[in-house]
């Protein structure tokens, strides 16, 4: 676990769980309220101090990946403060035969966010030691596990998110600032475009969105097909909203002649919603039926 400043999760998130655990290795990244204390009255955990740098966008990847280098344990499940475990989901988890298992696990990750509703989406948070985190933003571990020929499956077990919707406008603000540094640093990193893309259209700044969206739809990056394909569809939904018909039948072309390349990408495999939903929009957009094109939501 990476934390700062959670006193208000840290005790409701570990102590259902925590004993199922033969290691926790947590960093702290400058607490300035009780968290530290917390997880050593409560739990017996002393965090290890880290620091996150502003010439590495403040990524939190170098920590993370420093804890895993802590662990000697075979498998590594990360989890962040604002997230739950259901403790029989986990016990169930844990039963299952190690040799039948791949390199990681998929877990649902539903997001709280209240008014607005559940998001349903997922999260790669379970994986086999010798695997890393890259990137400098929304870090992953999906690269390394593709770069080493490894595959993933789905898990029975779900994450409930619980962000803090207080922070919500200046945790997005700091994003924008981390993406476009990121992207200053790497831009060929596709990943860091799309969700800058999708923060943009989310905030209905669709010409800003369409530049940044386009960049992964046309790029097709090799260690980035979900991303990429979720950057179609939501390319395909805004020219949808404008009224260019041609624009969205050619993305949504475009995205369903490349989902048939990547079928066999652990991760379009588990992603069961993304195909039909191309394939329903292309439909639409065949039909003329261009306000049925509306992209289905993303946790963050």
């Amino acid at each position: 676990m990476m934390v700062k400043n959670e006193e208000h999760n840290i005790v409701d998130c570990l102590a259902p769980i925590v004993d199922l655990f033969e290691q926790v290795v947590i960093v702290d990244t400058g607490s300035t309220d009780r968290t530290r204390e917390l997880l050593h009255e409560r739990f017996g955990i002393t965090p290890l101090q880290g620091e996150l740098l502003e010439e590495e966008c403040f990524a939190l990847a170098p920590q993370r990946n420093r804890s895993f280098d802590v662990l000697t344990t075979p498998w590594v499940l990360t989890l962040d403060a604002d997230e739950r475990i259901d403790r029989d989901e986990l016990v169930a988890l844990i039963a299952q035969d190690d040799a039948a298992l791949p390199e990681g696990l998929f877990c649902g990750w539903d997001t709280d966010l209240g008014d607005e509703g559940l998001v349903e989406d997922y999260k790669l948070c379970i994986f086999r030691r010798g695997h890393y985190h890259r990137g400098f933003v929304h870090d992953t571990v999906q690269p390394s596990l593709r770069e080493a020929g490894g595959t993933a499956s789905w898990s029975a077990m779900r994450l409930r998110h619980f962000p803090d919707l207080s922070r919500r406008v200046a945790k997005d603000a700091r994003y924008v600032w981390r993406l476009a540094r990121a992207q200053q640093r790497d831009p060929h990193w596709l990943r860091y475009a799309w969700f800058s893309g999708y923060m943009h259209y989310r905030e209905g700044r669709l010409a800003a969105a369409c530049e940044q969206l386009g960049q992964v739809h046309g790029g097709r990056p090799a260690l980035f097909p979900v991303e990429s394909l979720n950057a179609s569809m939501v390319l395909a939904s805004i020219h949808a909203s404008q009224g260019r018909r041609g624009d969205a039948q050619a993305v949504l072309d475009d995205a369903l002649a490349f989902h048939a390349r990547v079928k066999d990408d652990f991760e379009v495999k588990v992603n069961f919603r993304l195909h039909p939903w191309l394939a329903q929009a292309a439909r639409f957009a065949s039909a003329g039926e261009l306000e049925a094109i509306r992209p289905y939501g993303f946790g963050y």
